[in-house]
């Protein structure tokens, strides 16, 4: 007998300086990570609040109609856009009698789905153990009416509190010993590919078309129409063409290669826990000779998506300029499904953007071009694009 899956209502909170439009477009995100979670989505819900509340987040009245609007539509789970508090997430779920789930917990769930490997299921365990924490509190709260008599201090409510604390912390350190004991094992397997060849990582936006470029390279990687089909990192060695100069035949005729990585996938409010907790294998990024960063031209919200990939290589430290920094090529995929004056548009607004399509083979040579040019050296500097900067600061 097949499953049903659980009916979920999504809803984010718009505040007087939320656009509309921007909410709807983190809605629709949260309904694809809501699918590849497993859940079916009943409904999505904007709700019009100008101040977070301190106790459930969201006005208490709002919560109360969507516990109603959700009997009626057989739904079972709230998932909220934010990132709420194990105290609001209590609240909300005894407000409305419904199970809530909040955005890190629900990206949590997707990795601990996707994990296949001892080191990414590690990692993601760990990320869970330092989310879970911090929510603790309250956990076992009704045992706290037993605690009772003369000179009794604290209640077994809070001593199981305690031993659950303890635990995790326990196995927070555990984890963490065993990553660090990955992260030399793939450091020395750095150290052992072979020489010479420079080392390249795929990076970009969650379901960007990573994994198929990496395909259209190399001839290997399965790529998967899912947010997060990748954790493990994937490295395959990519032929470049031959070392001879088209123009004047200079050269040695020898074939040229590179080594290709293709890596996690990036998000808009990635889990801060995620983010630490994946830094050996974020470290294939860090230690590459260059970037190729992946973006889904035909996405409407394309332009945040690389702000979101240009905070996140900033924050994991991959500096956009500066002595340290690597050369970095964007790769706009997909540009097969949009018209000419979007294409003419893409190419003003990112004039040193290669326009592709990994399937069909367009845009690969340009690509295959600029890593040759690894080889000799690092390609010519360039001027950073405004998504790779950090925003001035206001004041």
């Amino acid at each position: 007998m097949t499953d049903v899956p659980l009916r979920c209502l999504l809803m984010a909170r718009q505040g007087p300086e939320d656009r509309e439009d921007r909410i709807e477009d983190h809605l629709l995100e949260l309904a694809e990570l809501a699918r590849s979670s497993g859940f079916e989505v009943a409904a999505r819900r904007r709700l019009k609040r100008p101040a977070v509340a301190p106790r459930t987040f969201y006005g208490a009245g709002q919560l109360e109609g969507l516990a109603e609007e959700a009997t009626r539509l057989g739904v079972g789970l709230l998932v909220c856009d934010d990132e709420l508090s194990g105290s609001q997430v209590n609240a909300i779920e005894k407000l409305t009698g419904l199970r809530c789930l909040d955005r890190t917990g629900l990206i949590l769930g997707i990795f601990e789905q996707r994990a296949q490997t001892r080191e990414a299921k590690a990692q993601v365990e760990l990320a869970r153990c330092e989310y879970e924490l911090p929510r603790l509190k309250g956990a076992w709260t009704h045992l706290e009416r037993q605690a009772g008599g003369v000179g009794l201090r604290g209640g077994p409510g809070e001593t199981q509190i305690e031993v659950d604390r303890r635990m995790i912390r326990t196995r927070i350190s555990q984890l963490k010993r065993e990553l660090a004991h990955l992260e030399q094992v793939r450091a020395t397997q750095r150290q052992g590919r072979p020489g010479g060849l420079p080392r390249v990582a795929l990076v970009g936006y969650t379901n960007a078309g990573k994994t198929s470029l990496l395909r259209a390279l190399t001839g290997e990687g399965e790529p998967r129409d899912l947010l997060f089909a990748t954790l493990d990192t994937t490295t395959r060695k990519a032929w470049l063409g031959q070392d001879c100069d088209p123009e004047t035949g200079a050269g040695s005729g020898q074939p040229r290669h590179c080594l290709v990585a293709d890596t996690v996938g990036f998000i808009r409010k990635l889990p801060h826990q995620l983010v630490a907790a994946f830094r050996s294998t974020l470290g294939e990024v860090r230690t590459a000779d260059a970037l190729v960063v992946v973006a889904d031209a035909a996405h409407p919200d394309l332009e945040e998506h690389l702000r979101v990939v240009g905070a996140t290589l900033r924050e994991i430290g991959c500096a956009p300029e500066g002595d340290e920094a690597q050369p970095r090529l964007l790769v706009l995929n997909q540009v097969d499904r949009l018209h000419r004056p979007r294409k003419l548009d893409l190419r003003r607004r990112h004039p040193g953007a290669v326009q592709a399509c990994a399937p069909t083979g367009l845009g690969l040579d340009e690509i295959r071009a600029w890593l040759r040019e690894l080889i000799p050296g690092p390609p010519a500097p360039r001027e950073p694009e405004a998504w790779e900067l950090a925003e001035p600061s206001a004041g």
